[in-house]
């Protein structure tokens, strides 16, 4: 996740650089001390792959998968992201969004190892806002390990990406999410979401 407790060293262009200074808290080791923040978002998406005919560095078939997104959306969200959780389904990921951006995450006051992929839009044309569009791995970070004390290290593509998923840890190994693999990312119409979200939810 962003560089907060959890993440992002640079925010999405959207918010305002004092986002940053959200989440940047003490863990509570101690009675009487500030808990670690945590939420749990809404499933409002989902990516799907590898997509067929989008393989390029592999002649043979691999099985698509998909796994349903929590999607941050306002800078304490980022802020926070998984922060705090004790577990994360493996079928889930958090899928945090920017616009070219050299994303930089680390895990501070994250208490699971994680997996995470970053992306870049396969067709610049497409926005992210719409219903579906294709993404290409830049590279995995693979079983990511909680940050115990700081200096944290810092986790980056190494270019501007448009996407970060983060996932269980073995998750995309077990998928064979690798570096080109092309993805999909597709929106949930209302019907799709589970109980306790609703359509105003959506962008």
């Amino acid at each position: 996740m962003p560089i907060r407790g959890h993440q992002h060293l640079s925010p999405p262009s959207p918010f305002p650089l004092a986002w940053l200074l959200i989440g940047l808290l003490v863990p509570g080791t101690a009675l009487g001390q500030t808990p670690l923040p945590t939420q749990s978002l809404p499933i409002r998406a989902q990516v799907c792959g590898p997509v067929e005919g989008k393989q390029e560095n592999s002649s043979l078939p691999a099985e698509v998968t998909c796994v349903a997104l929590e999607v941050p959306a306002t800078p304490g969200e980022y802020a926070t992201g998984l922060m705090g959780r004790s577990q994360l389904p493996p079928e889930q990921g958090m899928w945090f969004r920017f616009d070219q951006d050299n994303a930089s995450f680390w895990m501070k006051n994250t208490l699971i190892p994680l997996d995470l992929v970053f992306l870049e839009r396969y067709d610049p044309e497409t926005s992210l806002h719409e219903e579906s569009h294709l993404a290409r791995i830049v590279t995995v970070a693979h079983d990511v390990q909680p940050c115990k004390a700081t200096p944290c290290p810092t986790y980056k593509a190494g270019q501007p990406v448009d996407h970060v998923v983060e996932l269980a840890t073995g998750e995309a190994q077990r998928r064979n999410w690798v570096e080109d693999t092309v993805l999909v990312f597709s929106w949930l119409a209302p019907d799709q979401l589970g109980s306790g979200h609703s359509e105003s939810e959506l962008d």
